[in-house]
């Protein structure tokens, strides 16, 4: 379980990045406690839902509706389950559960089982076929501290491939993919691309068509959309930006839809969300130039006065707070009462004119 041990990093992770666009994901349940670390999400329809825990748990998937509730429970016959972090399905329905969790870069039994469509089977224990690997560019067990790049927790299936995507706990910025065949076997997993998302990658996942693709942290996430074929990095990009929960898992419901969740630490997360990315796809919104929004005075006590390039029509003013609650929504305004705000930053978003302005306010 990989925790965001302290304020001081949430707010580091809180803190909207500039070129980043603002989403605030509908919240459509509370998982059950047993799910309290769901690091993987399939779907077989938009009310049919397959998740998992990461390690800790055995080798299982818990299927569950938009409700939460627990239709059934399939479990792998597998010996321990190491660190299972991740899920994908084929176009046939195979599921494929990666056991390749790897946060000290020492393991040398890095698997993924794969099991026939869960749906279509009413057993409760199934034996997978196994596929086993280790990735081409690795060579020491763990390497060096600056190379700690084989922590995986992201894949998806794409034609007759499986697609992972690197938790880069290494120096460098950039998320590397690798592939693998579908097929039980011994593998080398082939580095193909790599990509620089400036923070950890915990979920992956491409939409049916194969026209868009995306990627999750614990705040963002990595649109790439008009995708050609397998360049996933040479598509279109949209960065959103998200409230902060510790987000393991995204799943395309459709080309526009996704769920993701969350695992449950210190009363928050634990929940089941959709993203509608429509407004990204059709460019209803698009992010302002930075320095467009002045906050004044930052940091403030009693009052704020919200600047920005004049607007015409409507504007709406929102705040959240570093736990990601919506704490204030204003229309039309832009002097704000914050004197019974707690002290600690907020995150101010205005959607005026088709442009979304950001800013972090400090509250002293």
């Amino acid at each position: 379980m990989k925790h965001v041990h302290s304020l001081i990093i949430a707010l580091v992770f809180f803190t909207p990045v500039l070129n980043a666009q603002i989403a605030e994901p509908t919240v459509l349940c509370s998982l059950s406690a047993v799910l309290h670390e769901s690091s993987g999400i399939e779907i077989q329809h938009s009310n049919s839902i397959w998740t998992h825990n990461d390690s800790g748990d055995s080798a299982r998937i818990f299927n569950i509706d938009t409700l939460g509730n627990i239709i059934r429970i399939v479990h792998f016959d597998v010996d321990t389950a190491v660190d299972c972090e991740e899920s994908a399905r084929d176009a046939a329905g195979n599921y494929y559960l990666g056991d390749f969790g790897n946060n000290l870069n020492d393991r040398t039994n890095l698997r993924i089982y794969k099991i026939p469509d869960p749906d279509t089977t009413t057993a409760d224990t199934v034996v997978p076929q196994i596929i086993t690997f280790r990735y081409i560019d690795q060579t020491a067990f763990p390497p060096d501290s600056t190379m700690l790049n084989f922590d995986c927790e992201a894949m998806f299936h794409f034609h007759d491939s499986l697609y992972l995507f690197s938790k880069n706990r290494g120096t460098s910025t950039f998320c590397r993919m690798y592939r693998l065949p579908d097929q039980p076997g011994d593998y080398v997993a082939e580095l193909v691309d790599s990509f620089n998302t400036g923070s950890w990658v915990t979920s992956a996942d491409i939409s049916p068509s194969g026209e868009n693709m995306v990627l999750l942290s614990e705040s963002r996430l990595w649109l790439f959309t008009n995708i050609s074929g397998n360049d996933f990095f040479g598509g279109s990009l949209h960065v959103i930006s998200m409230y902060t929960t510790q987000k393991e898992a995204v799943v395309f419901v459709n080309d526009s839809l996704i769920y993701m969740t969350d695992e449950y630490f210190l009363g928050y997360g634990g929940k089941l969300y959709k993203l509608d990315l429509r407004s990204w796809y059709n460019g209803l919104y698009e992010l302002s130039e930075p320095g467009l929004l002045n906050i004044f005075p930052n940091p403030a006590n009693d009052f704020i006065q919200i600047n920005f390039p004049e607007s015409e029509n409507d504007f709406i003013i929102t705040v959240f707070n570093v736990e990601g609650e919506k704490i204030l929504e204003e229309k039309n305004t832009k002097h704000i009462n914050i004197s019974n705000w707690n002290s600690g930053l907020y995150f101010i978003q205005v959607y005026a004119e088709d442009l979304i302005y950001t800013d972090v306010l400090e509250k002293e």
